[in-house]
């Protein structure tokens, strides 16, 4: 799709979408100097640039509502790392005092740190580093506001909202009687549950994509050079299988459900161009974004547009020699 130019280096890492005619992406441009952070929002037409408040870092993640509510969290040591777009104007939020976004050290990236749905609240996680545990935050009131959870978390990863009822946390919780376990938390619009999962070292879930009260997505990362996984949820428990991925590439975690019972996620591929893979009915398909043959590809976020199964996506050519795109499978 067509987006305004970016000044010097440049990459689009972050896309969320409300629907059909109201969608942001966030990147950085000039970036082999001081960075400036860039927002662009799509109504229906065309991508247009939007302006963000002084001094705003770059924006790391973001959700949206509706097309007078979205959400950004940004990097800055100092002040405020929320905003809010308000159907006219971005401005500044703020987390409550002494809380920060979550980025899950050692990665080079953050994760799903800010989530919202369609007619549904905008929930956040964030660390406390006085208290040493990661926060729950949901937007109430114009303000982000800490919520309790079943269980402490020592940290949390990612975050995942598809209606009032249906809110999903990721996070290493200290369970009693089993101290700090990966788990997930699940909040079904009365009261919180604390899911187990079968673990593994050196991984994490980088993303989690809500699809019913039975089906339920997730990406499980690696913090080493082992392949991620794919992860389901049939409301009773967890099955998993190998993404097939290059070996020894970095790949930047996203995941979406395709609408109609899969889920597409995507791997940073080395020689060809086939970036954008495909889960369903058991078997894996892969595809190719537009006019790049045997281009490899770094793509960095996806997002589908609620309502349809048309995917929104953004990426880089892994060369950094081409310009950044934003892509859109309808």
């Amino acid at each position: 799709m067509p987006t305004p130019p970016l000044d010097g280096l440049g990459v689009v890492t972050e896309i969320a979408a409300a629907g059909p005619r109201a969608a942001w992406a966030a990147g950085i441009e000039d970036a082999t100097s001081s960075g400036k952070p860039v927002m662009l929002a799509w109504n229906g037409r065309q991508w247009r640039r939007q302006e963000l408040p002084p001094g705003t870092g770059q924006v790391v993640d973001l959700a949206a509502a509706g097309p007078r509510n979205a959400w950004g969290i940004y990097l800055n040591e100092n002040g405020s790392p929320a905003l809010h777009w308000n159907g006219s104007a971005w401005r500044r939020v703020g987390y409550p005092a002494g809380v920060q976004p979550t980025m899950p050290s050692p990665l080079p990236t953050y994760l799903q740190i800010v989530s919202a749905a369609p007619k549904g609240p905008a929930w956040s996680i964030g660390y406390d580093s006085q208290a040493k545990k990661a926060v729950a935050l949901r937007f109430q009131n114009g303000r982000w506001v800490r919520k309790k959870t079943p269980v402490p978390m020592v940290s949390a990863s990612t975050v995942a909202v598809r209606s009032a009822k249906d809110i999903w946390i990721a996070c290493t919780c200290d369970i009693p009687g089993a101290g700090p376990t990966e788990a997930m938390l699940h909040w079904n619009g009365t009261k919180w549950s604390t899911i187990r999962y079968p673990s593994k070292e050196q991984t994490y879930i980088a993303k989690i994509a809500p699809v019913s009260s039975t089906s339920v997505w997730a990406y499980r990362a690696s913090t080493s050079y082992a392949t991620p996984e794919l992860m389901h949820w049939d409301g009773t428990s967890w099955t998993s299988t190998t993404i097939p991925a290059t070996p020894y590439a970095y790949h930047f975690p996203t995941l979406a459900d395709d609408g109609d019972q899969g889920a597409w996620v995507t791997v940073s591929t080395v020689d060809d161009d086939k970036s954008y893979l495909h889960y369903s009915g058991g078997s894996w398909t892969a595809e190719s974004g537009e006019g790049r043959p045997g281009t490899a590809v770094w793509i960095r976020d996806l997002a589908r547009v609620p309502g349809t199964r048309s995917i929104w996506s953004t990426g880089l050519p892994s060369s950094l020699a081409g310009a950044p795109f934003i892509e859109r499978r309808h």
